[in-house]
């Protein structure tokens, strides 16, 4: 991450890095992002010269192609026609010239419109719902983890009258760092939080929670249990790893039969990652990877993953240390939101993030099989 100059291709576009900053060009449908406040340079759209290019060459091969269909199918009533005069007058067929434009044994174009199978899979709108909080727990921010808590039971109870479709949500929560007052069974990186201590903290075995799991579900009191198990404290490691905290948990890692995160981030969910913190990440890789593990462990679909970031955002007053998060986030397009961390009360914010994530539920594309 020193290098003067990075670029790397992905998915979504291109990631740029020079100096200390970062350029994002997005490929379509990837070329717009929500960006709460001015990270000025992260976003130009890409493509458009192409695609403005490409309609207009198909717009006049489509002209093109109807007068050249055109010329034939009035080629063909005349001789039709011409035909006809002269079998009326000579009691035969007749053609003046050499080509029988009018040859009925001449075979109909076949279009290849593909199969059934080949159709782009059903968008029905979503119907699970997981969201993934990764909570800062360093030093600096307790004042920031009581902002999101306050701010949760007006963000749950919009998602739920908004998202018509939905009726099954889970919500966890890791830290970014291996969070040491968690219980035995938790004791990676990504693990849910069942249990919390130290400053600033709950201090109070949260889960396991209603279904027996250690993330909550629409079967708790999702704001008593959000609270107890998002004031994770400020007793954390200062080298925070949000991003791999966050790669770790959608990929399923201390997910299986018996683990920590047993039946955590399904396949067939939206998929609303929420990250909070005030600090540069530590995390092995880069945006791109970032964004394309996630990408691969939504089995493809990124249209079918949210991020809500409430970062110290580049550009804004809070100073802009949060420059791998934001480019993360960005590279989400239209399903990427910024939030500033010291912008005063998220209650506005989350109204906005609400929007977005119904919009992606909307938009939710149900995996192939």
């Amino acid at each position: 991450m020193h290098l003067g100059g990075l670029l790397i291709r992905g998915r979504a576009g291109v990631l740029a890095r020079v100096g200390k900053e970062y350029e994002v060009t997005m490929h379509p449908p990837f070329q717009r992002s929500r960006l709460l406040v001015g990270f000025a340079s992260v976003i130009a759209a890409c493509g458009a010269e192409k695609l403005d290019g490409a309609a207009e060459s198909s717009g006049e091969s489509t002209a093109a192609q109807t007068s050249a269909s055109g010329s034939t199918s009035t080629t063909g009533s005349s001789s039709g026609s011409s035909a006809s005069s002269a079998d009326s007058t000579s009691g035969g067929p007749s053609s003046s010239s050499g080509v029988d434009s009018g040859d009925e044994t001449s075979p109909a174009p076949i279009f290849d419109v593909g199969s059934v199978g080949d159709l782009p899979p059903a968008r029905e709108g979503c119907r699970n719902v997981d969201f993934l909080f990764v909570i800062d727990d360093s030093s600096s921010m307790a004042a920031y983890q009581l902002n999101l808590v306050a701010n949760f039971p007006a963000f749950i109870s919009g998602i739920q009258d908004t998202l018509d479709t939905a009726d099954s949500y889970q919500v966890g929560v890791v830290t970014t760092d291996v969070y040491q007052f968690n219980s035995p069974e938790c004791s990676q990186l990504s693990s849910l939080v069942v249990e919390t201590g130290g400053v600033s903290s709950s201090n109070m075995a949260c889960g396991p929670y209603a279904d027996g799991y250690n993330f909550m579900t629409e079967n708790d009191d999702l704001v008593e249990s959000f609270s107890c198990a998002a004031s994770v404290g400020v007793s954390g490691d200062g080298n925070e790893r949000p991003m791999q905290a966050m790669v770790e948990a959608a990929q399923g890692l201390d997910g299986g039969p018996g683990q920590c995160n047993e039946g955590f981030i399904r396949e067939d969910s939206l998929l609303v990652i929420v990250i909070i913190g005030d600090e540069y990440d530590n995390s092995p890789g880069i945006p791109m990877e970032w964004y394309d593990d996630v990408v691969e462990a939504k089995l493809g679909y990124p249209e079918n993953v949210v991020v809500v970031s409430i970062i110290d955002v580049p550009g804004s007053a809070c100073g802009g240390a949060s420059v791998e998060v934001a480019a993360f986030t960005a590279l989400w397009g239209e399903n990427g939101f910024l939030v500033p961390i010291c912008g005063g009360d998220y209650g506005p914010f989350f109204e906005e993030a609400i929007g977005v994530i119904g919009e992606a539920c909307e938009n939710y594309t149900s995996p192939a099989g």
